[in-house]
């Protein structure tokens, strides 16, 4: 099979091919529930009543990982603080942050009872019906920045949540003014924060390339207009400590530190799922991602960074072949979401010269299809 050309994929449906014979594969073996689940669902992309699919969920609930999270998680529906970790305390949850993110990594769904009550947890707190868990930041950034941690991560879950209107308007605004010129201005960033928010942004996490900013500006499909959201995306793309909390530029080749090297994926997972235009400018990505296949035709990155909440998906990393089947689930979905991109807009680009042709995309809704 003939992946690349140059630094480009050359042959996409050859491609696709490779990628469910991998994840086929993988399934045949027993894997634990979050591959299992993370396989049916996002890169075979059974239905959601599918009894495999269903069956899969069913035994996720019960797994080591998510047992884990369901018996730290505290009765208010959170897990203590919420985005800056207790140095005073040694927890395998530090966060309600990372705990939402660790569930979501597993493959759980929003409508799950975990995510359920987390979700309605940061609602009561963005209503200002609970108090926010963290200590306070000195400074004018904090009040802005506790909402904004609370509003992506509640986004993650509950895109179409009403009170969510408002935090994502506010971004979008701060975006159109900073972007106005078609290209990032510093200077006019400040200047939109000095007129919508009050809050100094320079060399902050306010500013509009941090992780959080991307899943409000992402979560609605369509909420921000082609051009801005064309102008964000290259801008992220091509900046040199790319997405904030990651800290690493997006271009492969990808750093070579195990760190560095899950941060820079982690990215790339962020992105791809809250903006699929990602997809034009990742061809070299891919390709170079599929020139470091391991001799069984999968991938193993090494260990995974402390600290973060994607890895593992396996129940145990103490077989070495669970941890390249893990690393290789992650490859897969992100090759399948660039893979979605390039067949829908083909398939754009051919309803094109027929225009009474329906839209065959299947999401009419505007929102993003959670996991």
């Amino acid at each position: 099979m003939t992946v690349r050309s140059g630094t480009q994929v050359s042959d996409p449906d050859a491609l696709l091919s490779e990628v469910l014979r991998l994840a086929q594969g993988i399934l045949r073996t027993g894997p634990d529930p979050a591959v299992r689940c993370r396989l049916l669902c996002e890169v075979l992309r059974l239905a959601d009543d599918d009894p495999a699919l269903e069956e899969s969920r069913s035994d996720l609930q019960n797994s080591r990982h998510i047992q884990l999270l369901a018996q730290a998680q505290q009765p208010d529906g959170g897990w203590g603080r919420f985005h800056s970790r207790d140095s005073q305390i040694r927890t395998r949850v530090p966060t309600t942050e990372w705990a939402v993110e660790r569930a979501l990594a597993l493959g759980m769904r929003p409508a799950a009872p975990l995510l359920k009550r987390a979700a309605r947890h940061i609602y009561e707190m963005l209503t200002w019906k609970e108090e926010f868990p963290d200590p306070p930041e000195k400074n004018d950034r904090w009040p802005l920045g506790m909402r904004l941690f609370m509003a992506a991560t509640l986004a993650s879950l509950q895109p179409a949540n009403p009170i969510l209107v408002k935090e994502r308007s506010l971004w979008r605004n701060i975006a159109s003014l900073t972007f106005y010129s078609g290209r990032y201005s510093a200077r006019a960033e400040i200047r939109a924060h000095q007129e919508l928010t009050g809050a100094s942004v320079a060399g902050s996490y306010l500013v509009l390339n941090g992780r959080y900013q991307v899943i409000l500006l992402g979560c609605v499909r369509g909420f921000l207009s082609p051009d801005l959201e064309q102008d964000y995306v290259s801008w992220l793309w091509d900046l040199p400590q790319g997405i904030g909390y990651f800290g690493v530029p997006l271009p492969p080749p990808a750093p070579s530190r195990a760190g560095d090297f899950e941060r820079w994926l982690a990215s790339h997972m962020l992105l791809s799922r809250y903006f699929p235009d990602w997809a034009e400018h990742a061809g070299p990505l891919i390709g170079w991602l599929w020139d470091q296949r391991i001799t069984n035709g999968g991938w193993d990155f090494g260990p995974r960074a402390a600290g973060m909440p994607y890895l593992p998906l396996s129940d145990s990393w103490r077989r070495p072949d669970n941890r390249a089947t893990d690393w290789t689930v992650r490859i897969l979905i992100l090759t399948r979401r660039y893979l979605d991109r390039y067949f829908r807009q083909a398939q754009d680009e051919s309803q094109s010269w027929n225009p009474s042709k329906p839209d065959a995309t299947g999401n009419s809704s505007g929102l993003f299809l959670m996991d």
